[in-house]
């Protein structure tokens, strides 16, 4: 397989997203890292500064961490463009990160001619663009990378010893003629959550897989069924154990297979250990 190619499947891969503190979190390091980087190596004539050279690093730096809040205020969470959790790509991570620096580019330029020159020159502007890249976009494909190739590896590591502990990890022998809306919970592969709907994908008498939608909640739904074979994997999914049939993983996390579904239903990161058990 030809380089290009190998890059463009590891762009496709799914990749973990980060939740709110996470992302606040690598917001810091990067402005910490962006002042520390500037003051050491004192790269775009910062090495001519005769004073304050530390407060302007930690003033760009700054601006970086604001530049990162607002763009998670308006693009993530006005927005609403992040998606979701299973569309969520290495590429994706990546072309966001890429509107990121084009905003802290903005910020900076912004602090740099106001703060430190005291007026704009709007020609320049292409040059912090430049320069905020050359520093940011190799350290931020690397990360993303080793990100998804250390999770990927972490959760199909995980996934084989599930495998591995019997053929069928999760088949049970005991059978329960209890039902809900008139679909027997033997019948039941998961359960989705839609709002305040939920669809129920199921096997039919005839061993064909049918969808159902009720107006309830997953947990009035577990309240009802509470000691069956039916629990919760996901904030979104209940997955019955006795029809599942092997585990695979990504960089997202575990997927379960169904038996008569092909639909492959996810675990959240913190019901792996659920599932793990022997």
């Amino acid at each position: 397989m030809n380089p290009l190619r190998q890059l463009i499947q590891l762009f496709r891969k799914p990749f973990p997203m980060d939740d709110g503190l996470v992302y606040f979190r690598n917001s810091v390091l990067l402005s910490i890292f962006i002042t520390f980087f500037l003051y050491v190596f004192e790269p775009f004539g910062i090495g001519t500064l005769e004073s304050d050279k530390f407060l302007i690093c930690l003033g760009f730096g700054s601006m970086t961490l604001l530049a990162a809040m607002v763009y998670d205020l308006i693009v993530y969470r006005m927005l609403g463009l992040r998606g979701k959790q299973r569309d969520w790509t290495l590429g994706k991570w990546v072309v966001h990160n890429i509107f990121i620096m084009l905003l802290i580019s903005l910020a900076n330029f912004l602090f740099a001619r106001l703060a430190i020159i005291g007026y704009i020159d709007w020609s320049l502007f292409p040059t912090m663009i430049y320069s905020t890249f050359m520093i940011g976009i190799i350290p931020i494909v690397m990360l993303g990378g080793i990100a998804v190739l250390n999770q990927e590896r972490k959760f199909q590591k995980i996934a084989q010893e599930i495998n591995q502990k019997n053929s069928s990890p999760f088949q049970s022998h005991e059978q329960t003629h209890e039902g809900v809306f008139g679909i027997s919970l033997d019948q039941i592969r998961y359960v989705e959550a839609l709002q305040n709907y939920v669809k129920i994908g199921y096997v039919n008498l005839d061993g064909q897989f049918k969808v159902q939608t009720e107006r309830t909640t997953l947990k009035g739904l577990l309240d009802q069924i509470h000691g069956s074979p039916i629990i919760r994997c996901h904030r979104s999914f209940l997955v019955n154990q006795n029809a599942i049939v092997s585990a695979s993983g990504n960089a997202q996390g575990l997927l379960l297979s169904l038996s008569g579904c092909c639909k492959e239903i996810p675990v959240s990161r913190s019901l792996v250990p659920v599932f793990r058990k022997d």
